[in-house]
């Protein structure tokens, strides 16, 4: 008898233990800015796919040289409802660094995994230095790389900054919502 009451939780234990990512992403809105727009133009924005799916659609032009006085932060935050007073701080963000620390901890595993396959982003052996360049995103659908396994269904708000010769930066609002399992 306890043979059979075992197996179901076995393999309960087996499916959800799995390590794959438990949530769904679908990107809500994206605000970017930017203080010269002639030296850093952005003009990123959500896309409505097939089958429901949402995507990132657009371009950054770098036009100047990235130097080590740029730093960069984002700040994350969450909120069940998704109105803007019910969002609290997240101990998920990235410190204020200069930028070369960020492209060496971050870049490859969460930037360049999620996006490598729609953008001409380059390569992490060939990020540094950041290169003058006009990066497209083509109907990007986040895939979750670099990110937790299990994360609260809501709303999610990542802000990100970006100071130097060119501040800019964006605001990007998400739900996640719970994956459901075969």
């Amino acid at each position: 008898m306890l043979r059979k009451s075992f197996l179901p939780i076995l393999l309960l234990l087996c499916v959800v233990c799995d390590g794959k990512r438990r949530w769904n992403y679908e990107p809500i809105s994206v605000d970017p800015n930017t203080s010269d727009s002639n030296k850093l133009d952005i003009d990123v924005r959500i896309k409505r796919m097939p089958r429901g799916e949402f995507a990132y659609d657009g371009h950054v032009n770098f036009n100047y040289d990235v130097g080590d006085d740029t730093m960069i932060e984002c700040t994350a935050f969450r909120s069940v409802s998704g109105r803007e007073e019910d969002y609290t701080a997240l101990p998920w963000g990235i410190p204020k660094q200069i930028y070369t620390k960020f492209i060496k901890d971050f870049y490859q595993d969460l930037i360049f995994k999620n996006f490598h396959s729609c953008s001409n982003l380059p390569t992490p052996d060939n990020v540094l230095p950041f290169k003058r360049d006009n990066y497209s995103f083509v109907e990007c659908v986040v895939n979750g790389d670099g990110l937790p396994d299990i994360v609260p269904q809501g709303y999610y708000k990542i802000v990100a900054t970006v100071t130097g010769e060119v501040e800019f930066g964006f605001v990007t609002i998400s739900r996640i919502t719970d994956k459901f399992m075969p």
